[in-house]
């Protein structure tokens, strides 16, 4: 008897494919194969296995496999088919994405030093806030753990752990950056020993395999990763931890363009698990959305072993001067510091942004008048909205205040490293950025130079806010915060508060207080009054009316077409007939849906391929996928490729 297998194959086609089984080939349900696919080699996801011959065409034999043992069930196909149409991508895509590649491991793999035990006990806010986490809802709930940086949120999320590892169940515990999994890593392995996994993208295929397989099926019950570790399978899942929910990192910029947090909620539903997101600036959808009680909401206020928070100045700097970008109240404080042992951080913020215009004198800079978004200066001297197109001539002079002092910013920041080598010439700088962290052992040297006090400056950009714990630190510096405010993004506030608010938190976290001196262009921006007294609450209650006024999210939902290519005129021609598609069907059905664009993206070309985008508002995201899915297969553009993003965390 011939069985026949039916399979997702690894491109975007939504349907099954069905293929013949050869002899002595063992085929199961949750196994990859190779197959011939349309002429060309692909990778074949089995969903199911039968004696049902299909007719009306010829039946391809699968080639081989790739697995001796099945690597997922039909909860990850069900998975896949949600995210699929969530995203707008096929079932066969996000397979392809979600599972590990490599074949065959040994079960040869990395012995590791016996873990040195560390113990810890929860202080009184800790320990209310994890039993009333374990008691809520049984084995299931979502919750939102809002504390101040440095209040002991990963000890609240180990002791939730461990008790789900004494009731015999899975944990998933995501972090941002791959530097950071590393850190933790170390930090778990001595508490739960050879229960923890890595997994993340800087491993080998092989190894991402041997410990998905370990952890799929109940070898290891705790994996530390980055975002795709969300789609990790286990006998028992139990509970999901998202540090730093809020960073954009957990947003996937390739096909399907998931975002791992709302993955983390449909399975924490669907497999009756404990979901809780922390943050010290949680995002403005997740606190929105534990006040409307679909998320319970919990407060850490203190730091943990009583240190304070560290005093933040906001001090007002010319760019435009020379020398300008260090004021003397930084350089005074950092020397000070330093003299004495201490350690400085300074943030430069190099997150790419189209250049503006900024009034030297007060500090403004032009918005459009329709989408409350910084334009963006061009060539030719002109001002553009890179949402809905308006644009303008640049103005001679502040249209605020009339100050003919403006300054272009957005190029140049190269020259801060070398004003920093210069000022601080004796003392020993230490730089850290995605380039520099991709090096083999790099952060680990960091993290022991900085614990052995062999760096007095570390200078990075938005990495070093990111959850490092160096309890020397007394200073740190923002160079100028201005750098990300103004970004042609209705998440530039929010983005720049929390990367301000996390920054400054690695200041002051041992017995010494700590001083945080913010450089900006504007100091009379209102973003520093909540700043300053370190409200991100009250920051999140005026982001949420600008956001309601406006019908940005957590109001409305949004999706971004983005065509580009390297002809710019068949771009703009492609995203013109997307729109022409696009309001013909949003007519035909009567969908509520807002059209902003085409426009120029705002980075308009990238890699020598032109960029124009088209943006979608509205309350019903079903309406949305539809009409854009509908428009897409209508058209098949000749050299332009078709980005699509629902729910986008940048616009840029």
């Amino acid at each position: 008897m011939t069985v026949f297998a039916d399979l997702y194959v690894s491109y975007p086609i939504d349907s099954m494919f069905t293929y013949a089984v050869p002899g002595g080939l063992e085929v199961r349900p949750g196994m990859r194969v190779r197959v011939n696919f349309s002429g060309r080699p692909a990778t074949g996801y089995v969903v199911e296995v039968h004696d049902r011959k299909p007719s009306g065409y010829e039946v391809k034999e699968i080639g081989d496999v790739i697995d001796s043992e099945t690597i997922f069930d039909e909860r990850l196909v069900s998975l896949a088919r949600y995210v699929a149409a969530s995203y707008l991508a096929t079932p066969g895509e996000v397979l392809s994405m979600a599972l590990p590649s490599g074949s065959s491991p040994s079960d040869r793999h990395r012995k590791m030093a016996p873990p040195e035990p560390v113990s810890f006990s929860l202080n009184d806010e800790q320990g209310r806030v994890y039993r009333e986490i374990i008691e809520e809802g049984g084995d299931t709930g979502a919750h939102l753990l809002f504390g101040v940086t440095g209040s002991g949120k990963t000890e609240v999320y180990i002791e939730l752990a461990r008790e789900m590892i004494r009731r015999k169940k899975s944990v998933i515990y995501l972090v941002p950056e791959i530097s950071l999994s590393s850190q933790i890593f170390k930090r778990l392995y001595s508490v739960f020993g050879d229960q923890l996994i890595l997994y993340h993208s800087h491993l080998t295929a092989n190894q991402r395999l041997y410990n998905w397989q370990r952890f799929y099926r109940g070898d290891s019950l705790v994996a530390v990763g980055t975002r795709s570790s969300v789609f990790l399978q286990c006998p028992d899942l139990g509970l999901i931890v998202i540090d730093e929910e809020h960073d954009g990192s957990y947003k996937e910029h390739s096909t399907p363009r998931y975002n791992a947090r709302r993955i983390a909620f449909y399975r924490a539903k669907e497999e009756k698990a404990k979901l809780v997101l922390g943050s010290a600036t949680p995002s403005v959808e997740s606190l929105f959305t534990a006040e409307r009680g679909i998320m319970k909401l919990h407060r850490l206020t203190g730091r943990y072993g009583g240190a304070l928070l560290p005093e933040i100045e906001i001090v007002r700097i010319n760019p435009g001067k020379k020398d300008g970008m260090l004021s003397s109240r930084l350089r005074l404080l950092t020397r000070k510091e330093v003299d004495r042992g201490r350690q400085a951080v300074f943030l430069l913020n190099r997150r790419g942004f189209s250049p503006l215009l900024l009034c030297n004198s007060c500090g403004t800079s032009a918005q459009c008048p329709h989408c409350n978004i910084s334009l963006s200066f061009h060539r030719g001297d002109v001002l553009l909205c890179h949402y809905c197109g308006f644009r303008k001539a640049a103005p001679a002079s502040c249209e605020n205040c009339g100050s003919e002092d403006l300054s272009r910013v957005g190029s140049g920041t190269q020259r801060v490293e070398d004003m920093i080598d210069e000022v601080f010439h004796t003392m020993r700088v230490f730089r850290l950025d995605q380039d520099s962290s991709r090096k083999k052992g790099a952060v680990n040297d960091l993290i022991e130079k900085m614990n052995s006090g062999e760096i007095d400056i570390l200078l990075g950009t938005q990495m070093v806010a990111k959850g490092f714990d160096f309890p020397n630190v007394t200073v740190v510096g923002v160079l100028l915060a201005d750098i990300g405010m103004h970004l042609p993004d209705f998440r530039a506030a929010e983005r720049i508060f929390s990367l301000l608010m996390q920054v400054a938190g690695r200041s002051g976290r041992g017995t010494e207080p700590g001083r945080v001196i913010i450089q900006t262009v504007n100091d009379s921006n209102e973003l520093f009054t909540y700043l300053k007294t370190q409200d991100y609450y009250g920051f999140y209650r005026w982001e949420r009316e600008m956001r309601k006024m406006l019908g940005y999210p957590p109001f409305m939902r949004m999706a971004r077409v983005l065509a580009r290519g390297k002809n710019e005129e068949r771009v703009v021609r492609a995203m013109e007939e997307f729109k022409d598609s696009l309001v013909k069907v949003i007519a035909e059905h009567g969908w509520n849906i807002q059209l902003l664009g085409p426009s120029s993206a705002p980075f308009s070309r990238i890699g020598g391929n032109f960029r124009h985008h088209i943006l979608l508002k509205s309350n019903d995201a079903g309406s949305m996928r539809n009409a854009i899915d509908h428009s897409r297969k209508e058209h098949a553009f000749r050299d332009v490729y078709l980005e699509i993003d629902i729910d986008p965390y940048d616009l840029l």
